[in-house]
């Protein structure tokens, strides 16, 4: 009876058996099939997405140039051409066809690579866009990166500096100037800037020219379409630190004694990171349009100059469209390595509630 009793004791103390017993690795074998199937669920939803943009950013490059007032052949042809030589040129062109025969012929171009070639240049139109590319996207993405690093410290140090409804008036000083900052207009603060900084200072170049170092030429432009930037994401992170520096974990942390860099630097910073991406992928397709205006009060040689010339002098059709689609381009594949890079920090980001 005794034998029978210890048995049974034996029995009951060695827990379920071992069919039933869970794996030491499962729940991180279970997480990590989760975590891949979010990843290629949300590849497939990016990837159709992306797809879905291209083509409709091709089909918005053909129709936007149909609204440009004026005729694109009587450009060409000069103002003492008469009516003949201007149909002919438009036959040339190929304008003369019905829109669908255009916008049919456009797609098939489109497909291969090739957006036409230039009314004025006579050469590809790619080509004079990826002579001008370069000069817009070294400004843009520099500014994008002074923006995001020096707004992402800012907003950082006022929200710790404030924290606790501390230095109230700091708090309300940052965000008043801060919002007057982000609401003037890129091509506000780039005229301020040649004002204070060419001609008072003259410690500028006021505009591009082969006569200045290319690097002096883009301070100002970078500084113009930066500050306003700035102001915002600062604006926008300070806010969210104030949150973030009440939660618990930080609180438990504070009561840790941490010392500041690894409070702040491991605990505050990570999360901080997910809202300053989330700005900057919003904040460029807005930074690439001020570009192409801030481009033309400095005289910058990038897609702003194309396009203006494109538009107000030639009606240059290809140029336009070329350009507007590698703009349109560029600002959708950033936003997919955005969120790209935010699903690596944070995989709750990708937008999946499964597994």
């Amino acid at each position: 009876m005794s034998d029978t009793i210890v048995d049974r004791r034996d029995d009951s103390s060695s827990g379920p058996p071992p069919a039933s017993r869970p794996r030491p690795d499962g729940s991180q074998a279970v997480k990590a099939s989760s975590l891949a199937g979010a990843w290629r669920r949300f590849a497939m939803r990016r990837g159709i997405a992306l797809v879905v943009n291209i083509v409709l950013l091709v089909l918005v490059t053909f129709f936007i140039v149909q609204l440009i007032p004026g005729d694109p052949a009587a450009a060409i042809a000069g103002e003492d051409a008469s009516q003949t030589e201007v149909d002919q040129i438009r036959v040339e062109l190929g304008l003369d066809q019905p829109w669908p025969v255009q916008l049919g012929t456009y797609l098939v171009q489109v497909a291969q690579g090739d957006f036409g070639t230039s009314f004025q240049y006579k050469v590809p139109a790619m080509q004079i866009v990826g002579a001008a590319a370069p000069y817009t996207f070294a400004i843009a993405f520099t500014s994008l990166i002074i923006f995001l690093v020096v707004g992402l410290a800012l907003g950082m140090a006022v929200g710790i500096i404030t924290r606790g409804d501390r230095h109230r008036w700091l708090d309300h000083s940052f965000n008043i100037g801060a919002g007057i900052v982000s609401s003037i207009p890129a091509y506000v603060q780039a005229t301020i800037l040649v004002t204070v900084f060419a001609v008072w200072l003259a410690i500028l170049p006021p505009a591009y020219s082969p006569a200045y170092n290319v690097v002096q030429s883009a301070i100002l432009p970078i500084a113009a379409l930066s500050i306003g930037c700035i102001a915002s994401v600062a604006r926008i992170v300070r806010r969210e630190a104030a949150v973030i520096l009440e939660q618990d974990y930080m609180r438990t942390a504070r009561g840790w004694r941490l010392r500041p860099a690894t409070l702040y630097a491991k605990h505050l910073l990570p999360n901080l990171l997910t809202t300053a991406l989330t700005l900057s992928g919003i904040i460029l397709t807005a930074l690439l349009g001020s570009t192409l205006i801030v481009e033309a009060v400095f005289a910058w040689p990038g897609l702003g100059s194309v396009v203006v010339q494109a538009i107000s002098e030639y009606k240059d059709y290809p140029v336009i469209r070329a350009s507007v689609f590698v703009i349109g381009a560029i600002s959708l594949m950033f936003n997919l390595a955005i969120d790209v890079v935010l699903g690596l920090i944070d995989p709750r980001t990708l937008g999946d509630d499964r597994g």
